[in-house]
């Protein structure tokens, strides 16, 4: 049976530009890449929950004005991810280093200029974002906050050196960094919250400390011997307007995608911040057990977006479409074998949350509305945005992006949440609309020429 599966998969996968056995090396890193982060971010949040009430909704509204910040300089690691990509395909090694080593200068200047602002405006944009929050949430947020933002420079860089391994398709080195830079942050947790208990002051200063450890080693494993990339100290000095060019063009319209798409998430945390403490921590200790659902799918995702980048640098557009459609195919059964093996862990997971007896039924009720529509809208929804995107069209895709935003959990999540009184089920509620939307458009895009902006 399995030696049949395999033969299958053989013939839907293998191509001039991969083999199946390529794709498959690929995939499974980073299912464990992406795995990895989000359980090392859910004994994170659990610890920090664990601590005091409030604590988990004050990390929570502080990492989504991060998610703001990471929008700018995330622009700039996918854009030269793309770029990696291309030149992968392309066979230009010496362009490759370029657009590692200018991406990650773009994002230090980009990332230590927002840590700046974000750190002397703390107060005045916590309270002015949630001010209807309780007093402990507010206090705990100011706090996390301050330390949360020193730690953006050094992850920017982290971020692009990350993003490149995985556009060269280098999986395994991905899953390293990942590796060094979640155990450092797991164990630093443990020693802030656990043992010093300083909640989330705790919580900051270990992002903080392991991102520093992460880009460190980050550069060591770059400029390591024989790695296939053959990076030099000059690749980060020089500058090549063609280059800049193009990270340009794939990033700015991300940026603003991201900017705005976080900004309508602003606009979900503050009226959330009307619910009690209660209902708050049940919603963000649902979304943190949500990226278990979440490391699948961005695994494919990611996978789409180095594979399809290659496909557009050798000139092989039909071939990046038809990769497109056999990951989502694909997909969906990744989808479905994470939610038949994660939906009865639920609640031994959640047991390392200790939510109250309330919360419990909020949080099972909102991972269904989340987790069970994904095998049929993830694919179309985020599959076919991240191949599209590398043949330059990342403006359209914003722009679809945004709108399902604004049609999803902003206003269909305002209406189930607090005019219909749902709660946070609501705002799960409102995901589902926008992913619908998501997936009708991009189905529709990926069947015409539209997309291909590269000849």
């Amino acid at each position: 049976m399995f030696s049949r599966i395999e033969n299958h998969l053989k013939k839907r996968f293998d191509s001039d530009q991969f083999t199946y056995e390529q794709l498959r090396n690929m995939f499974f890193p980073l299912v464990m890449d992406q795995l990895f982060i989000f359980i090392i971010g859910m004994l994170s949040s659990a610890m920090v929950s664990s601590s005091h009430e409030g604590a988990a909704a004050s990390v929570m509204l502080v990492n989504v004005i991060g998610s703001l910040a990471y929008a700018l300089f995330s622009a700039i690691s996918m854009g030269g991810a793309i770029v990696v990509a291309r030149a992968k395909g392309a066979n230009d090694p010496e362009r490759v280093r370029q657009a590692i080593g200018q991406a990650a200068n773009l994002s230090l200047i980009v990332s230590s200029l927002l840590a700046f602002l974000l750190y002397i405006g703390a107060e005045r944009l916590i309270l002015f974002l949630y001010p209807d929050a309780e007093e402990i949430v507010i206090s705990s947020a100011v706090t996390y906050m301050k330390v949360y933002v020193l730690s953006f420079p050094v992850y920017a860089v982290f971020n692009v050196l990350f993003s490149s391994f995985r556009s060269l398709g280098d999986a395994k080195s991905s899953l390293v960094l990942t590796i060094v830079i979640n155990v450092a942050h797991l164990i630093f947790s443990f020693i802030f919250i656990n043992h010093m208990h300083l909640a989330t002051l705790g919580a900051a200063l270990s992002y903080l400390t392991a991102r520093i450890l992460g880009m460190i080693f980050g550069f060591i494993w770059l400029f390591r011997p024989h790695n296939g990339v053959d990076m030099r100290v000059k690749h980060f000095f020089h500058f090549s307007l063609s280059i800049i060019k193009e990270i340009r063009v794939l990033g700015i319209p991300f940026a603003f995608e991201q900017l705005l798409f976080q900004g309508g998430m602003l606009f979900v945390q503050r009226y959330l911040s009307h619910l009690p403490t209660a209902e708050l921590d049940a919603y963000s200790i649902a979304a943190s057990i949500f990226n278990l659902y979440y490391a699948f799918a961005y695994a494919m995702t990611a996978m789409a977006g180095t594979v399809c980048g290659q496909c557009v640098g050798a000139k092989h557009i039909e071939l990046a479409r038809k990769y497109a459609k056999d990951l989502i195919w694909a997909g969906r059964w990744v989808m479905i074998f994470a939610i038949v093996v994660l939906m009865p862990l639920t609640p031994l997971i959640l047991n390392l949350y200790s939510p109250s007896q309330a919360a419990r039924p909020i949080i099972f009720i909102s991972l269904m509305i989340g987790a069970l529509p994904m095998p049929v809208l993830w694919g179309e929804g985020y599959i076919i945005p991240a191949a599209t995107r590398t043949a330059g069209d990342a403006s359209f895709t914003s722009v679809i992006s945004l709108i399902a935003l604004a049609c999803g959990r902003m206003s269909s999540g305002y209406l189930f949440a607090i005019t219909l009184k749902m709660g946070v089920q609501g705002v799960w509620l409102g995901q589902l609309i926008e992913w619908i939307i998501r997936a009708a458009v991009m189905t529709k895009r990926i069947k015409t020429d539209k997309w291909i902006r590269i000849r």
